[in-house]
């Protein structure tokens, strides 16, 4: 599916959906903080594209799931925090 065809606020499936590009920015970040790396919007998008399965072959598929990850980062930002705390600053992450 093109990003462009993914759903929207309107759309019955968007709380799925956005928990799903959530659940892809928090891996994706993880990684990222566990090989010492980080990774601007640009490069975060795509990554999180294959993980949900989305095609950004144009550019307006890839602004539009651009701004989606731009706008839950900090949701995935504070998911990490809060299981660093929890986990007093240790958890395990499988690298794929």
């Amino acid at each position: 599916m093109k990003a462009t065809e993914a759903p929207t606020m309107c759309h019955p499936d968007w709380n799925r959906f956005r928990s799903r590009v959530i659940a892809a920015v928090t891996d994706v970040d993880a990684q990222m903080q566990q090989l010492g790396k980080s990774l601007n919007y640009e490069g975060l998008t795509c990554e999180v594209a294959p993980r949900l399965g989305l095609k950004v072959d144009t550019p307006d598929d890839f602004a539009v799931l651009e701004k989606l990850v731009r706008a839950v980062r900090p949701i995935a930002e504070d998911a990490l925090r809060c299981t660093r705390e929890e986990q007093g600053g240790q958890f395990a992450l499988l690298l794929l």
